[in-house]
């Protein structure tokens, strides 16, 4: 990877840094952690950004599959040249790297541990509620690997957002007040929990760069009346929902387009109800809790002590979100000037 730190904050007062690739070796950490048991220390870090890359690669297939599932069926895809084959490798890389993972965790006594403290553990104990069987080991890597990417690439980008939002020289102000709030503080998740402004700048990240920016489809089981348009939608109707539309509203949030987390201070009931980065319902987002914690024990580690600003390399088209169901930033990179703050 060309994408690594030239010098280490702790060596030097300034450096340059990109931090993109570090947001998704945090969020694979720990995912993979909660998950296998594994962690990617003592020079695994290849394979980590290999397992990284191989899930990025794959990101353009979910329409592609949808469009032409024999592709991925017969194992067509891979053969072909260009994009989409490397794509599809990626995709086979994916698959092998989940199955390896599956079946070291498999092996590890703490697979059988009957607590479920690892996400992992149900797909290789517990039979399929719905199949009224144990998963095969072709089902329970297909489980996996959802795991694996859920659990990272939201996340990570999340983060990325967070500390490009901050980065920027007209919101210095929204850094400074929330590394003050950050360091009259504690340390543990509980405590971070119930910051104002820390929960206000997630919350801001998360409206202005929703992880989710596809529509979200849902078919209705029963007649939606919607006495606003003064129509009723039949059952069996397909609808959705998109983050973008919604958390960019004009009627709840005034200049929409604008980064202010002051938004989410005071009385802020509409905004609360319009916000839905975890989605909502029973098919909600099952790692919203972790996804917190992770921004919450992140940010505070890295803005106690750190200033970043958007190095001057970078351009604001490079974090365009680009929608391949979960967002990436078009650049695929963030270059910051990182500085201790004494």
């Amino acid at each position: 990877m060309q994408r690594m730190m030239p010098r280490s904050p702790e060596a030097d007062s300034h450096s340059v840094v990109d931090v993109f690739p570090f947001c998704g070796l945090f969020s694979l950490e720990i995912v993979c952690q909660a998950a296998f048991n594994k962690s990617w220390d003592n020079g695994s870090e290849t394979g980590a950004l290999r397992l990284l890359e191989a899930m990025d690669g794959s990101a353009i297939l979910l329409p592609i599959d949808a469009a032409l599932p024999m592709l991925k069926k017969y194992g067509l895809g891979r053969h072909l040249p260009g994009p989409i084959g490397d794509a599809y490798r990626h995709f086979d890389d994916w698959t092998q790297m989940t199955r390896k993972l599956l079946r070291d965790f498999g092996e590890d006594d703490v697979s059988k541990d009957r607590s479920h403290r690892f996400m992992a553990t149900p797909l290789l104990l517990n039979d399929d509620a719905f199949l009224g069987r144990r998963l095969t080991e072709d089902e329970a890597v297909e489980e996996a690997m959802g795991i694996a990417f859920a659990g990272s690439g939201t996340t990570s980008t999340t983060l990325a957002y967070l500390f490009y939002n901050l980065s920027l020289p007209e919101n210095a102000h929204h850094q400074r007040q929330l590394r003050e709030e950050l360091r009259n503080a504690g340390e543990t998740l509980s405590e971070l929990q119930q910051l104002p402004f820390l929960n206000a700048v997630i919350k801001e990240t998360m409206r202005l760069n929703p992880t989710i920016i596809s529509t979200l489809p849902r078919t209705l089981d029963t007649e939606l009346p919607i006495p606003k348009l003064g129509v009723s939608l039949p059952k069996g109707t397909t609808v959705g929902m998109q983050n973008y539309v919604h958390h960019r509203d004009p009627e709840v949030f005034a200049d929409p387009e604008s980064f202010n987390p002051e938004r989410w201070l005071g009385d802020c009931d509409a905004a609360e109800r319009t916000i839905t980065p975890f989605s909502l319902g029973q098919r909600n987002c099952i790692g919203q809790n972790l996804a917190r914690a992770e921004l919450y024990m992140a940010v505070s580690k890295v803005f106690r002590r750190l200033s970043v600003t958007l190095n001057s390399n970078m351009v604001r088209e490079d974090m365009e979100m680009q929608d391949r169901f979960n967002i990436a930033p078009r650049g695929k990179k963030l270059w910051l000037d990182v500085e201790v703050v004494k």
